[in-house]
């Protein structure tokens, strides 16, 4: 019966001792897992607050690329700008020089016309007779047709025989158109006053064939000097 309540309370020790030390067990448990969980609640907010600053370093580096492709393509429009505005001066330039040349063009054309005009047969319908005024005129030629050559002078008109004048050159045309000689191929022998003064005279000398001509022109008011009669000389 002894024996019988000494193991009894052996196992009621037993027993106790296991709880206690299950208890002691459990309180540390309860303890790791209160330290664990205040650590990860003083942690996380540091934790997230990084994560913010990387999370914000990342987009910022994100944009950057974004605004240096901006920056880059902002650049590229200005280039093409630049580009598409330096082809049209040049082709603006080129049409400006192709129009200048077709003008240039045209004026030789009308020149070239207005001198061909001129040398060609410049007594055809006109009267043409044997002899003249003098001894040596071959033959004398008056031409219904002639009109005055025009002038640049206003004013009243008075004659000029300045070889500078812009009347003697005004007289050189008129003698140019009645003869069909150009000013370049002709020297003049004389030319003066015919009798009155809006009347002249010239005598000239064409430089290839060596012909000479007398002419007589007319001062028409406000239209310039007029042929009235072409003379040649043998």
């Amino acid at each position: 019966m002894s024996e019988s309540r000494e193991s009894r309370f052996e196992n009621r020790d037993k027993r106790r001792k296991a709880n206690l030390v299950l208890n002691i067990l459990i309180g540390i448990v309860l303890v790791l897992i209160v330290v664990v969980a205040s650590s990860l609640m003083m942690n996380s907010p540091k934790e997230q607050a990084t994560q913010d600053v990387s999370k914000n370093d990342s987009e910022q580096t994100k944009e950057a690329p974004a605004s240096d492709n901006k920056k880059q393509t902002s650049d590229e429009d200005v280039k093409d700008k630049d580009d598409s505005k330096t082809k049209d001066d040049s082709a603006d330039k080129e049409d400006s020089a192709s129009d200048s040349d077709a003008d240039k063009d045209q004026e030789k054309e009308t020149a070239s016309d207005e001198n061909k005009e001129k040398s060609d047969d410049p007594f055809e319908g006109a009267e043409v007779k044997e002899g003249g005024s003098s001894a040596n005129v071959e033959k004398t030629i008056i031409n219904p047709n002639w009109k005055p050559v025009g002038t640049k002078q206003s004013g009243e008109h008075t004659a000029t025989y300045d070889s500078s004048s812009q009347d003697w050159a005004e007289m050189l045309e008129a003698i140019s158109y009645a003869t069909g000689v150009s000013k370049d191929n002709m020297t003049v022998i004389w030319l003066g006053n015919n009798g009155s003064p809006q009347d002249a005279k010239g005598t000239i000398q064409t430089n290839d064939s060596g012909v000479k001509y007398q002419v007589a022109i007319t001062w028409v008011d406000g239209k310039g000097w007029k042929p009235t009669k072409v003379e040649k000389l043998k």
